[in-house]
């Protein structure tokens, strides 16, 4: 998956759900979220908790040996790795924060 696909993703799922009052998945499939469908692409996990404030989310292809990491206080796009075939790191939080991660 491009950084492209995997940026439109974490996007989509976090601005959606932060309008909810509180919200909290794994999202694998097609998800009502706002009204609309929204469904990630094939293979892909995103683990999101978010209020109506604040969100993180986290994002991963389980070919993939990255997970991606945004959110509401610092939007710009953090990965890590991570080893292929798992899923991506879980979010503890709407108002996680990381540290070591690298920039996109």
């Amino acid at each position: 998956m491009a950084k492209k696909d995997i940026f439109k993703v974490c996007f989509v799922a976090a601005v959606t759900m932060s309008a909810t009052s509180a919200f909290a998945a794994g999202i694998t499939s097609s998800t009502v979220i706002g009204g609309g469908t929204y469904s990630p692409s094939n293979k892909v996990t995103i683990n999101v908790v978010a209020t109506t404030d604040a969100y993180v989310a986290k994002s991963g292809h389980s070919s993939g040996d990255r997970t991606i990491y945004t959110s509401n206080t610092d939007p710009k796009l953090y990965w890590t790795s991570k080893a292929i075939g798992s899923a991506p790191a879980t979010v503890s939080g709407a108002t996680e924060t990381v540290s070591g991660w690298t920039t996109l």
